[in-house]
């Protein structure tokens, strides 16, 4: 098994109260496969077509103003 190396970056909306962040950087028009729910249903994982998870969607308020 070997670690690979890939920037991450990520996302924030604040009207949909939504964070992404893009483990494998951009993922183009249908490059997710499946979505999973994780069981508190705050948090869902994208995956690619090998099953690879490519992105994880944060569902919840930033807490306070944001600064970015």
């Amino acid at each position: 098994m070997s670690l690979e190396s890939h920037p991450g970056t990520w996302t924030y909306d604040p009207e949909a109260g939504a964070a992404y962040i893009y483990l494998r950087g951009p993922i183009p028009a249908g490059g997710v496969a499946r979505s999973v729910s994780a069981e508190d249903a705050l948090v869902n994982l994208d995956l690619d077509e090998t099953g690879t998870v490519i992105g994880i969607e944060i569902i919840a308020a930033w807490p306070g103003p944001a600064s970015l």
